[in-house]
């Protein structure tokens, strides 16, 4: 069974936080957060979600991560790290947690900005 979407940043207040950086592409309701970096133009990081409810009304958030970055972004990375971005999320949500996640990934992001 599958819960109506979850906005995770009403309680963490992201969007209210990194009000440049951060939006809700569907408002409130919506299943995604987009990541913009007004310094790498076209750079985006969406984080979709999906909250699912076992027959014992167990709890089980899905997090995922896409990347939207320009084609000579990924031509130039010879390391594989947009690539890779994905799976890095997954082990950073493990280590830190869903709110640290997402705080962690939009300072990242937002570093030059910030500064």
């Amino acid at each position: 069974m599958e819960a109506p979407s979850l906005s995770v940043l009403q309680r963490s207040g992201d969007e209210e936080k990194y009000p440049d950086a951060v939006y809700l592409s569907e408002g409130p309701s919506s299943c995604s957060m987009g990541i913009r970096s007004a310094s790498r133009p076209g750079f985006e990081l969406v984080i979709v979600w999906r909250i699912q409810i076992d027959e014992d009304g167990k709890v089980f958030p899905k997090l995922d991560l896409l990347t939207k970055v320009p084609q000579r972004a990924l031509e130039l990375d010879k390391n594989r790290a947009i690539e890779a971005a994905p799976l890095s999320f997954r082990t950073l949500l493990g280590v830190l947690g869903i709110e640290a996640a997402l705080e962690s990934l939009i300072k990242s992001l937002c570093a030059e900005e910030n500064n």
